[in-house]
């Protein structure tokens, strides 16, 4: 059996599929190659990872308290609350990280920071319209979807001036609710 992790990785990849490749025409520069849970490790091929979106649980470049890596920040799920009828409520943390490696196609930089745009705000329009009623992983549920006060992005441009390259990173987090968690 799958944790709710799982569970939501694998639903909000799918509705991001659906937005970045199915609903988007082939010749359009910013239609996304591949959606994936998990880092790309040398798959797909660079001209389908041209702009790659990857999902991950908390934040992987986040540092972590007490790591074996000296990291010192904490990583855990935070409680939220105690409901009546002996459930508990979590925080739940998860990172999208895309990439448009504009190396083969060489657009000029207005055309890069365009298409770099257009799929971070088709990336957070997603997120933010996924439903998650539904998703429940044995008795743990979606009790609440994305979060406003913990959603944020950032946009970094590296590369050029011929082959640019741009990272994007938004963070987001769900409410989940396990039933018969207090006694």
């Amino acid at each position: 059996m799958s944790g709710i992790h799982d569970a939501v990785l694998e639903h909000v990849r799918d509705a991001l599929e659906v937005a970045l490749i199915a609903s988007v025409a082939e010749a359009d520069p910013a239609r996304a190659g591949v959606v994936l849970i998990g880092p790309i490790q040398d798959e797909p091929a660079p001209d389908t990872a041209r702009i790659s979106v990857t999902l991950h649980e908390n934040d992987p470049d986040r540092l972590i308290k007490g790591a074996v890596t000296g990291m010192n920040e904490d990583w855990s799920d935070e409680v939220d609350e105690i409901e009546i009828g002996g459930a508990l409520t979590m925080r739940r943390r998860f990172t999208l990280k895309a990439r448009c490696l504009l190396v083969t196609t060489r657009e000029d930089l207005d055309a890069a920071r365009n298409i770099a745009s257009t799929v971070r705000g088709r990336c957070e329009e997603c997120l933010l319209s996924i439903p998650f009623a539904g998703i429940l992983s044995g008795s743990e549920y979606v009790s609440g979807g994305i979060l406003s006060e913990e959603f944020g992005g950032e946009m970094l441009q590296a590369g050029g001036p011929e082959a640019y390259d741009y990272h994007i990173k938004v963070r987001f987090s769900v409410l989940t609710t396990r039933t018969g968690a207090i006694p």
